[in-house]
């Protein structure tokens, strides 16, 4: 581990924000293969999860946070500000990630994802020119039954611990390894028309020696991690009730992931009672809705209604696609209307692979990289029968434009930014919250004119509003799982007894706090444009506060604040504006 020595020959504090900028980035260029493939470069090594890399990443953290606090924050501005604010956070992620290494969930399907995105990323597109890509692809394999035998020692090392995957969700870790098991067998046995520029001696110490390490080592560490989680032990001793809290240490823990996740201080206690305030607040929207569409009954009756309303339904992954496309078309001739600068990427969507559809309730997006500079929304096609497309304009929204590949996609195209920010999406309230307040923005474009477009959007808002009640109760241990799905079933309008099973699943057992990101993180960005428009005497200018925002990239929320102020103030003609947090405790 090694940072650049500090002392600039200035003595400049930007200077040596830069430095220690370039430090971080190049200590995590090393070690992410994500990062590398964007850049375009050779990944070398996959990483594990060992309690010896997590160490390591946490001590490098320290190090920065000790040469931070060794600078004067007062001497800084511009992009050197946000910087700092952005390397700070950063550094206190790692440092919470070091400190609950074995309180971090590991072998639940979210957290097994990368297992997957390694065939996408990494071994798919990998190209053969020469024997040392031979012998490279070789070490990747290698390293890729490295990192799961590291996931099956952190699931002996939490067992020893008394931190074990939750009882209910079992069956899908199960269920989701075996299909990574055979799909990584697949996926890194390379055909051989990709193999037609090797000479024929590289062709077979390649094939037989990828064949080796399958069947000697990636194999073998599936079946461990697998017979470690269905060992009878373990399953009579794996919890029966869900929820953070029911491990050892595991409300501190919680509360860590809430700070790390929301870039916030605002107690989960207080998020959970926000929650219901919106739920009620969205659900007497939703009645109005109803009304305009003409229905009288119920609310529980008209969610009845939707499971049989063919319009909601695609019978086929085309169908599906061509509904997001048809939502995309409308809203791109706004765009020039509301952003100052569009990003460059292009975007579009494709289906999730298969072999994660069952454990995941929705879908992700893809971010463009070298080899494959278009973003994608992979969306989910498994039980197209059950699952409904009321949110399909809210959903795509989030995902593609204005939403996550917008905010991405300029955020990598703006060479103005150090490459740890221009790289790195490291706060997921930022993320998530900007895709929720863009999806928002249709309201304001007339794209929810449809009300059934309408409805879904509101359902979709109070669908994330009851994630702050649900994930909360859930994991500091005041809701049952079963309490949690009755909540959730009255708050859900679309989403099927499957879907609303994955997501409680993962609210308290995969991915502790994430859930809180899109409404709080909403919360955030609705409150900081609130005050940009009081603080602007009635000459604000949407265009100049969303390039504020996207300007500076992803950033922590309390450097985000200052950015805008900063740069807005110029625009608006005050000196006082200081945005503030809706419901924070700073």
């Amino acid at each position: 581990m090694v940072i650049n020595p500090g002392g600039s020959p200035d003595g400049s504090t930007a200077r040596e924000i830069d430095r220690l900028a370039t430090s971080y980035w190049e200590f995590l260029l090393a070690r992410e293969p994500s990062l590398r493939t964007r850049r375009g470069l050779p990944v070398e090594s996959l990483p594990g999860v060992s309690a010896t890399e997590t160490d390591e990443r946490a001590g490098f953290a320290a190090e920065v946070l000790s040469r931070l606090g060794a600078l004067r924050p007062a001497e800084l501005s511009g992009t050197a500000a946000d910087t700092a604010g952005f390397l700070r956070a950063l550094a206190e992620q790692e440092a919470e990630a070091g400190r609950f290494h074995w309180l971090t969930p590991t072998a639940t399907p979210y957290q097994l994802f990368r297992l997957q995105q390694y065939g996408d990323a990494v071994f798919r597109p990998f190209r053969f020119e020469h024997r040392a890509d031979a012998d490279r692809y070789a070490t990747l394999v290698r390293d890729l039954a490295r990192c799961v035998a590291t996931i099956g020692d952190k699931v002996v090392g939490q067992a020893e611990r008394g931190i074990r995957i939750h009882a209910p969700a079992l069956t899908g870790v199960r269920t989701t390894l075996a299909r990574l098991r055979d799909s990584a067998a697949r996926y890194v046995r390379a055909d051989a028309e990709r193999l037609t520029r090797l000479d024929a001696a590289s062709r077979g110490y390649l094939s037989d020696t990828v064949e080796r390490l399958v069947v000697t080592e990636l194999e073998p560490a599936f079946d461990r991690l697998v017979a470690l989680v269905g060992d009878p032990d373990y399953l009579r001793r794996a919890p029966r009730a869900v929820g953070w809290a029911r491990h050892p240490e595991g409300e501190a823990a919680y509360r860590a992931f809430v700070r790390t996740y929301t870039s916030g201080d605002t107690p989960p206690e207080r998020l959970h009672e926000l929650g219901r305030e919106h739920c009620r607040e969205l659900g007497e929207r939703m009645r109005e809705m109803r009304d305009t569409l003409g229905f009288a009954g119920t609310e529980a009756e008209f969610h009845q209604r939707l499971a049989t309303e063919p319009r909601l339904y695609a019978a086929t992954p085309e169908e599906v696609e061509a509904r997001y496309r048809g939502h995309l078309d409308r809203l791109t001739p706004l765009l020039p209307r509301w952003f100052a600068v569009l990003p460059r990427a292009p975007y579009d969507v494709a289906r999730l692979d298969p072999a994660l559809e069952g454990a995941m309730t929705f879908g992700y997006y893809e971010a463009p990289t070298a080899a494959q500079p278009v973003g994608r929304y992979r969306y989910n096609a498994s039980d197209l029968a059950h699952r409904s497309l009321l949110g399909a304009a809210a959903l795509i929204y989030h995902e593609l434009s204005p939403g996550h590949h917008f905010h991405l996609a300029r955020q990598a195209e703006n060479t103005a930014l150090p490459d740890l920010r221009r790289e790195l999406a490291a706060f997921s309230g930022f993320e998530e919250g900007w895709a929720e307040y863009a999806a928002g923005l249709a309201w304001e474009m007339g794209l929810y004119d449809d009300p059934w477009d309408a409805y879904g959007r509101l359902a979709h808002e109070r669908f994330t509003a009851q994630r702050l009640v649900v994930d909360t109760g859930l994991n500091l241990g005041t809701m049952t799982l079963e309490e949690a799905r009755t909540f959730m079933r009255a708050h859900a309008a679309a989403e099927s007894e499957q879907q609303i099973t994955t997501e409680l699943l993962r609210y308290a057992t995969d991915l502790p706090g994430q859930a809180l990101t899109y409404r709080a993180g909403h919360a955030e960005f609705t409150a900081l444009r609130s005050a940009c428009e009081h603080g602007a005497d009635g000459a604000f200018d949407v265009r100049a506060f969303h390039e504020s925002v996207l300007a500076g990239g992803t950033l922590p929320f309390p450097a985000l604040r200052r950015r805008v102020a900063r740069e807005l103030r110029g625009a608006h003609g005050r000196g006082d504006f200081q945005g503030r947090p809706l419901y924070s405790n700073e």
